[in-house]
């Protein structure tokens, strides 16, 4: 048992919730509906807020690259534009047969 201090804990808690729920099952059921309706988002939207502050904490210490385009990668983008025609030209041909 590596961790079992978080095994009691949870066991604790899983028999408090047993408990209220034998004793108190409306207001158990009350609770758990607003945490559904109510917990979730909250969890959600701070756990959102949370990513977007550490993105932007990282994002600070990006390197950017620039290239220039060499002659291979503007071959290649010829060809890409060529092919691009080639598909256009025959999607209209398609459509006349039709």
């Amino acid at each position: 048992m590596k961790n079992w201090i978080k095994y009691i804990a949870a066991a604790a808690i899983a028999g408090a919730v047993m408990g209220i729920a034998y004793y108190y099952p409306a207001e158990l059921f009350i609770a758990f509906a607003a945490g559904w309706l109510f917990g979730i988002p909250a969890a959600f939207v701070a756990y959102m807020l949370y990513a977007l502050f550490v993105l932007s904490k990282e994002r600070k210490h990006r390197i950017e690259v620039s290239i220039m385009p060499t002659e291979a990668l503007r071959a290649i983008a010829r060809r890409e534009a060529e092919l691009k025609r080639e598909k256009e030209i025959l999607l209209e041909e398609a459509k006349k047969v039709k």
